[in-house]
């Protein structure tokens, strides 16, 4: 005689893990949370993780640059002006924020073993000051080149030199100059020193302007210091503006000023 057998019931188990399959086919992944699970992927994590956004209007800020002063570190932030700084080493740190068109800002923090700090980051817009202009005849080139240079310096990219600060230094050669700027330092290749950015690999070298106009390394970084009226320094392609963006400018860009420029 054939025993009849009783249908077998689902454990709790597998019910549990039915209703979970269900729950995250049907969920939204949440861009917020996964920006956090990138942010700490373990609890020995750390850092600082924030947003930047604009103090007024409390709108992300993207492709503000994040620096660890004093180190290499450096980031970008993201569409929703949200960074991270991880594998940082326990201690004191100055961080400066900075984006085109705000007052850029430093915050102290001291960071501990395994722990991530969270920061918001309100940067207040540059005030858009137009002088008042008396028109007597047609402005020269050079001034006219000159106007954005102050533009762009006021912007908060890059790193300036002014003509100030050339004649203060009493630099004997272009390189001597530009080693002054963070970021930048000296290689020898066979008796000629250059310039190149810290973070741009090996043989990676800037492209170089000269009075707004693309020129040749050896022809620019010999210009004497004492023809110079101002510099531009770009340290790489995230800070680079648009006119400078030439042949060899993911390797950095120095634009060179001088006073006898047309």
């Amino acid at each position: 005689m054939a025993l009849s057998r009783s249908p077998r019931r689902p454990t709790y188990a597998s019910l549990g893990a039915f209703l979970f399959l269900i729950g995250v086919g049907s969920a939204p992944l949440d861009p917020a949370l996964a920006q956090r699970d990138s942010v700490a992927p373990n609890p020995d994590s750390t850092g600082v993780a924030g947003q930047v956004v604009d103090r007024h209007t409390h709108e992300p800020i993207h492709a503000g640059q994040v620096v660890v002063l004093g180190t290499h570190v450096t980031v970008t932030t993201d569409s929703s002006g949200r960074f991270a700084l991880s594998a940082l080493t326990p201690g004191s740190y100055a961080i400066e924020v900075h984006a085109v068109g705000y007052a850029p800002v430093t915050w102290l923090a001291t960071i501990e073993a395994r722990h991530l700090l969270r920061h918001l980051f309100e940067l207040d817009p540059l005030p858009v000051e137009l002088p008042e202009v008396v028109v007597k005849g047609k402005v020269p080139l050079a001034e006219r080149r000159f106007v954005d240079f102050e533009r762009r310096r006021r912007s908060g990219m890059g790193y300036f030199i002014t003509q100030q600060q050339i004649e203060r230094s009493g630099a004997a050669t272009l390189i001597d100059l530009l080693v002054s700027a963070r970021g930048v330092q000296q290689v020898c290749l066979t008796n000629d020193c250059v310039a190149k950015m810290v973070r741009s690999p090996p043989g990676c070298y800037p492209q170089y302007y000269l009075d707004g106009v693309e020129s040749t390394a050896y022809f620019a970084r010999h210009t004497p210091p004492r023809d110079v009226r101002g510099v531009e320094i770009y340290r790489g392609a995230s800070e680079t503006p648009g006119e400078f963006e030439g042949s060899n400018s993911g390797c950095g860009v120095i634009v060179i000023w001088t006073k006898s420029s047309p």
